[in-house]
């Protein structure tokens, strides 16, 4: 009896780590501008939306553990997922899923 309650025990703490793991983004280091370093912002992150540079418009998001998963509304576009691979107040690394490649962001102030 004693070893089931043990296991029992184990195995709720492992569901409990993945699940304060997938959903550990902080979402007030995630809002704000962000540039990939040249003179203006590629895109600026909102509470909904996430308006984009290169067209001025502002495209719906969602949040799916530490995956962005926006959606351009666009037949060329369409919906495209970035893993956030590192995320602090002043940088943002996003990893195309689909492509792989991975680009880091600052913060514009």
């Amino acid at each position: 009896m004693r070893l089931r309650i043990i296991t029992i025990l184990a195995i709720s703490s492992v569901f409990v780590g993945c699940a304060t793991r997938s959903s550990g983004i902080d979402r007030s280091h995630l809002m704000g501008a962000w540039t990939s370093g040249g003179p203006s912002f590629d895109f600026d992150i909102r509470e909904s939306t996430i308006l984009y540079e290169f067209d001025m418009q502002e495209h719906p998001y969602t949040l799916e553990g530490d995956v962005l998963v926006i959606d351009f509304r666009s037949a060329s576009l369409g919906i495209q997922k970035k893993r956030i691979v590192k995320l602090t107040p002043d940088v943002l690394v996003l990893q195309d899923i689909q492509a792989g490649d991975s680009t880091e962001f600052h913060r514009m102030r």
